[in-house]
C-alpha cells in the first residue's frame, strides 16, 4: 500500500485518479466499516449526550441519600498537617492536633563550654493553607509524649499518645494569629512561618543531657516526641496548615557560652520519625438538622440537605436501590453520570472543596476504586471537579457492575478529596424529587 500512494504522487494525473477512483471508495468504505464497529464495541459511554441517539433516558432512578460520620482516616506521616480550632454554626466544633517525634539534625551534639541556654524556639513552616478567619487566634500548648510512636503501627483521625500534662510553651497563654502568607526573617531564612518559645527549663535539659543527642534512636528513647495542640480562644477561631516536611518545621536551641551563642536543631523530617494528625469533632453543637440527620440517625433528612466533612469527619452514604430491576429489562449501561450540586452559596470563609471522590465498597465490605476511577484516570472522564457549583462523576462501568456481577455494593460514599490533610466541608442538595438541583443519576441506557 506504501508503494501504491508514492507511485501515484509521483505519476499524479486525471488518468491515473479515474483509475484508482473505485479503489478509493471501496478502501474508505472498508475503513469506515472497520472504526464504526470499534467504536460499538467501546461503549456509548464515551460519547456526548446528543450522539446518544438510540438510547433510553432516564434521571428518575431511585436514590437514597444520608449523611454519616467518617469510621477512620489514616493520618500517618502526612506531608501537611492542620492545627487549629474551628466553631463553624453548621457542623459543631472541630479540633485539629498533631503528635509528632523529633530527632537531631546532623552531627551529635557537642556543645562543649557552651552550657548555658539562651532560648528554645519551636518552628512550624506554613503551607499557605488555611480554613476559616485567620483574623480569629487560638490557643496552642505544647506536650512532652509519655508513650512511644511506633513506626510500626498507623495511626488515625482518633488516635491519641499520652503525654505530660505541664504545657511546655514559654507564654502559658500562647495566642495565635494566623499570617499564613506573612514571611519572617530569622536565621538568614525568610520564609513563613511561626515561632512558638519553649520554657529555658527544656533546652536546659537537652544541654545537661548532651551525650543522649548523639543519634536518632538514643535521642527518641530520651525524649519521645511532642503533641502541639489547639484549643479556643476568640471568636471561632480558625485551621491553619503546616509543611512539617520542611526543615525549617522542628524546634531550635540556642546556646552560648556566656559571650558567643550557637544553634542546634531538632527535626520533624527525617525518614526515622513519625507524626500524625488528631482530629476531633463536637458536633451536638451544630445545626438542628445536621445533629438530627448525622448525629441521631435521621436519614430521612437526607431528602433535603446532605453534608460532607473532610478530617476524618463526615461522608455521604449514597444507594441504588432498585437499579437492577430498571423497568424490568436487561439493559446495557451507555452511560451514567452522578450530578451533586452544591446545597446553598458557600461562604467566604468555608469555600467548597475544589474537587470530590467516590469511595465504593466491595461484596467483601472492603473500601475500594470504583471501575471507572481506576480505569480512567484523566479526570475528563472520571470528573469530581467543582464546575459551575456541581461536581460529576462518569460511574458507567460502576453502575453496569452492579447490574450484571455483584462485585460492588449498590452504594458509595461521597467524601472529600484529600479528607486526611485538608479542613472543607460541604452542603449538598438532598435527592428531593421537586428539587431541580436535587442529587441524582442521569443514566443512558439500551435495551436487549
Amino acid at each position: 500500500m506504501k508503494n501504491f500512494w508514492n507511485y501515484l504522487l509521483v505519476n499524479f494525473n486525471l488518468r491515473s485518479i479515474i483509475y484508482v477512483l473505485p479503489f478509493l471508495l471501496l478502501s474508505s468504505l472498508f475503513v469506515f466499516q472497520s472504526c464504526k464497529k470499534e467504536i460499538s464495541s467501546i461503549g456509548l459511554d464515551l460519547k456526548d449526550r446528543e450522539d446518544l441517539l438510540d438510547a433510553f433516558f432516564t434521571d428518575s432512578v431511585t436514590l437514597i441519600a444520608y449523611s454519616v460520620k467518617e469510621d477512620t482516616l489514616n493520618t500517618t506521616n502526612l506531608i501537611y498537617n492542620y492545627l487549629g480550632y474551628l466553631n463553624d454554626d453548621i457542623f459543631g466544633t472541630t479540633t485539629a492536633g498533631i503528635y509528632t517525634q523529633l530527632v537531631p539534625e546532623g552531627n551529635s551534639f557537642s556543645p562543649g563550654n557552651y552550657s548555658k541556654i539562651d532560648s528554645i524556639v519551636l518552628t512550624l513552616r506554613y503551607s499557605g493553607g488555611f480554613y476559616g478567619d485567620t483574623l480569629n487566634p487560638f490557643t496552642i500548648k505544647i506536650y512532652e509524649l509519655t508513650e512511644d510512636i511506633l513506626a510500626s503501627e498507623t495511626y488515625y483521625q482518633n488516635n491519641s499518645i499520652e503525654y505530660n500534662l505541664d504545657n511546655l510553651t514559654y507564654d502559658s497563654e500562647f495566642h495565635l494569629y494566623p499570617k499564613p502568607k506573612t514571611k519572617v526573617m530569622v536565621d538568614s531564612i525568610k520564609d513563613p512561618h511561626v515561632r512558638i518559645r519553649l520554657k529555658d527549663d527544656l533546652g536546659q535539659r537537652f544541654l545537661d543531657n548532651k551525650d543522649n543527642l548523639k543519634d536518632s534512636e538514643t535521642f527518641k528513647s530520651f525524649f519521645k516526641g511532642i503533641y502541639i495542640s489547639a484549643e479556643p480562644y476568640q471568636n471561632n477561631g480558625s485551621m491553619v496548615n503546616f509543611n512539617l516536611a520542611n526543615l525549617l518545621s522542628g524546634i531550635q536551641i540556642y546556646y552560648s557560652n556566656g559571650e558567643e551563642t550557637r544553634k542546634f536543631s531538632l527535626i520533624m523530617n527525617n525518614r526515622e520519625t513519625v507524626r500524625f494528625s488528631s482530629y476531633q469533632h463536637d458536633y451536638e453543637s451544630g445545626d438542628p438538622n445536621f445533629v438530627s440527620q448525622v448525629f441521631k440517625n435521621d436519614t430521612a433528612k437526607g431528602r433535603d440537605i446532605l453534608y460532607v466533612q473532610a478530617m476524618g469527619g463526615i461522608k455521604t452514604k449514597i444507594s441504588f436501590p432498585h437499579i437492577k430491576s430498571l423497568n424490568g429489562k436487561k439493559i446495557v449501561i451507555n452511560k451514567a453520570e452522578l450530578i451533586i450540586t452544591c446545597a446553598r452559596e458557600q461562604s467566604t470563609l468555608f469555600p467548597s472543596p475544589e474537587k470530590m471522590t467516590i469511595q465504593g465498597v466491595n461484596k467483601e465490605g472492603k473500601t475500594v476504586f470504583l471501575p471507572d476511577d481506576a480505569l480512567f484516570t484523566s479526570d475528563a472522564y472520571w470528573g469530581g471537579g467543582l464546575k459551575n457549583n456541581e461536581y460529576r462523576f462518569r460511574i458507567s462501568k460502576y453502575i453496569q457492575n452492579i447490574i450484571l456481577h455483584d462485585s460492588f455494593q449498590p452504594f458509595i460514599y461521597l467524601v472529600t478529596n484529600r479528607a486526611a490533610a485538608d479542613a472543607n466541608r460541604l452542603l449538598i442538595t438532598g435527592t428531593d424529587t421537586l428539587s431541580p438541583s436535587r442529587l441524582r443519576l442521569e443514566l443512558y441506557y439500551t435495551e436487549y
